[in-house]
């Protein structure tokens, strides 16, 4: 097995709606927020972390093509060479297969305009009574924010005879097969949404692809990136 190139898929995430990504709630204060926002420690900007969305990406795809582990709580793990959801993300928990490393490469997505916070009150209704309970402070990032989106992935010879449909319903093989997964993930975020909350109408987003770039070597102080068509 040889890896044979290196792509990167670059774009922006735009939220249409207040989004939440968890943050750390361990300082506890009076009269403090209860559920936060994720920040970056040192500028204090909120970011998605590449782990969020490659996983929201992943999770949307097993359903999609029902696929489930032999735990249905856990990921896909079936390592077979016609799943793109192993081939692509790599079969959860298993060690041994003909595979290779995962071809995703999902960086943070940090903030490119926007990115202030507002504080959303929410509670519980109490049925009988008709009352509200429970009242807690979220921390959501604003609706127009927008982030970096860059998604690297990987191509080795054995991906040659890996086949997917694009958008139009065509076949496609190589690179181009690896690539409609990945841009078929991000459609299912966008029609599902990420962060928490989406079923109460947070984390609406919309996700423009730029292009495919091929980083090239380093030369100097230079870096030459060439256009994939």
């Amino acid at each position: 097995m040889r890896k044979t190139d290196h792509l990167l898929i670059t774009g922006s995430i735009t939220l249409l709606s207040g989004t939440r990504i968890g943050g750390s709630d361990d300082i506890l204060q009076i009269g403090g927020t209860d559920l936060t926002c994720i920040k970056d420690p040192v500028t204090g900007k909120p970011y998605i972390p590449g782990s969020s969305l490659k996983g929201k990406m992943r999770s949307e795809l097993e359903r999609y093509h029902g696929r489930y582990g032999r735990n249905p709580d856990e990921p896909c793990g079936c390592a077979m060479p016609d799943c793109p959801i192993c081939r692509v993300f790599g079969p959860h928990k298993v060690f041994r297969h003909n595979l290779g490393p995962s071809r995703l490469l999902v960086h943070d997505a940090t903030l490119l305009k926007g990115g202030e916070i507002e504080l959303k009150t929410e509670s519980s209704i109490q049925r009988r009574v008709n009352t509200a309970t429970n009242p807690r402070t979220v921390e959501r990032v604003v609706s127009g924010s927008s982030f970096k989106l860059s998604i690297g992935f990987q191509i080795f010879d054995i991906d040659n005879d890996f086949t997917y449909l694009d958008a139009d319903d065509q076949e496609v093989s190589g690179w181009k097969a690896l690539r409609e997964v990945i841009y078929h993930g991000l459609d299912l975020v966008e029609q599902s949404g990420i962060g928490s909350g989406t079923s109460r109408g947070y984390g609406a987003v919309e996700i423009t692809v730029d292009g495919i770039v091929r980083p090239g070597r380093r030369s100097g102080a230079e870096r030459p990136r060439e256009e994939v068509g």
